[in-house]
């Protein structure tokens, strides 16, 4: 490995180990989202997706100053701009390369545990939106006027609803 590849290479394996912080920050929130979710706090629910959007952006700009230090490691080494993390730790091979694999598998094995808690969070909220469009329609049918006699002067029949209001006068 040359000069500028050595460095290239450092400055990756600093990168990787930034986005492994990072995403390891996703895992924590998204984790206390649920907590949050369940409690039904929603000013700490604001703070926890305040803090989310921030580490997700930083990610982002980890991420892209990642490909930017491959394409560079890639070029330096004569390999495709394109070149992934497992193929540059078979093409260093050695510590080198196992470095690159352990780093690879734990953002992997993070990406997908962020998925998976993000996957539960979702299907809470949408419960809950459920259950709150359910509780609206039935406060909407309780006050929507519920005439008891016709325009011919006929009673008609009382609807077949549940929890009704009544109101009697003496």
């Amino acid at each position: 490995m040359n000069t500028d590849s050595r460095d290239a290479f450092e400055q990756l394996e600093k990168s990787l180990d930034e986005l492994i912080k990072v995403y390891r920050g996703v895992l924590n929130v998204v984790r206390q989202e649920r907590e949050i979710l369940i409690s039904t706090q929603l000013e700490a629910l604001n703070e926890n997706n305040v803090s989310k959007e921030k580490m997700l952006l930083k990610a982002r700009q980890l991420e892209d100053e990642r490909q930017k230090i491959a394409r560079d490691l890639a070029q330096s080494e004569g390999l495709p701009e394109n070149t992934k993390l497992l193929d540059f730790a078979k093409h260093f091979g050695g510590e080198a390369g196992e470095r690159l694999r352990s780093r690879q598998s734990v953002l992997e094995l993070l990406l997908r545990r962020v998925r998976e808690h993000n996957a539960q969070n979702e299907k809470l909220v949408n419960s809950a939106l459920e259950n709150i469009t359910g509780a609206i329609g039935s406060i909407r049918n309780q006050l929507r006027d519920k005439p008891t006699y016709r325009k011919s002067g006929g009673i008609t029949a009382p609807p077949a609803e549940s929890g009704q209001l009544v109101s009697k006068e003496v």
